[in-house]
């Protein structure tokens, strides 16, 4: 017969492996625990090169680029043929932080530009609930700047495969169909470079991208491809 004291410790760690669970569950499980984890790194980054983006002089007319890591891994004046354009692509930026830092890429009057959005808010959200984040942010752009012509670019697709993320393709599309429906509602142009950059499984092709999210020359080229098409 075994001693009590092994029965007291099996139920203490039953209720502690229990409470874990319950934890990790209502923080969306352990890929966006990861998620929540890995950001901090980022964070001082993203400050830095705010800043800095605050500091250098508007630039009349210019065509900018917003969006997060994906969109600032870009030399896009090269990559566009046109010394017009600037990056205002930050690493861990998500839809309320661009929408916060508006002031800084307005201010350069621009003639065009190309949004990308809504990956890391899927990292932490649904996409019902990153979706008016993403509309609130698109809303105030053609409020504060409506001669500009925006642009709403597709997010990316992922590859869970190539190395596990903090997002599924699944909530990927459901976002895309929305920010195509609202391009079609405001008269905007829609750029699906999703489909030029996934496999035939709906992935990130792993031949564009080392970590499942981010990705190589080969894949800017391409979707600075379709970029030129629009402009």
């Amino acid at each position: 017969m075994k001693p009590l004291y092994f029965y007291t410790s099996l139920v203490l760690n039953l209720i502690l492996l229990g409470s874990l669970a319950f934890a990790l569950h209502k923080y969306g499980g352990l890929r966006n625990l990861w998620a929540k984890i890995n950001s901090r790194g980022i964070e001082k980054t993203y400050f830095h090169r705010k800043n800095l983006f605050e500091m250098l002089p508007p630039k009349e007319g210019a065509i900018v680029m917003l969006g997060n890591s994906i969109t600032a891994g870009g030399e896009w004046p090269e990559l566009l043929d046109n010394p017009n354009v600037i990056n205002r692509g930050i690493p861990g930026d998500h839809c309320d932080g661009m929408r916060e830092r508006l002031n800084e890429v307005l201010r350069h009057r621009p003639t065009k530009l190309f949004l990308m959005a809504g990956v890391n808010d899927l990292a932490f959200l649904p996409p019902a609930k990153v979706w008016p984040k993403y509309e609130r942010l698109v809303n105030e752009i053609l409020t504060k700047s409506p001669d500009t012509k925006l642009y709403l670019q597709s997010v990316l697709p992922v590859n869970n495969i190539v190395s596990p993320t903090a997002v599924d393709n699944e909530d990927v599309e459901v976002l895309n169909v929305k920010i195509k429906a609202l391009a079609e509602a405001k008269g905007l142009v829609f750029l699906d470079v999703n489909s030029v950059l996934k496999d035939l499984d709906g992935n990130l092709d792993a031949a564009y991208t080392l970590d499942g999210v981010h990705i190589n020359g080969a894949a800017y080229l391409k979707w600075a491809a379709e970029i030129k098409k629009v402009m």
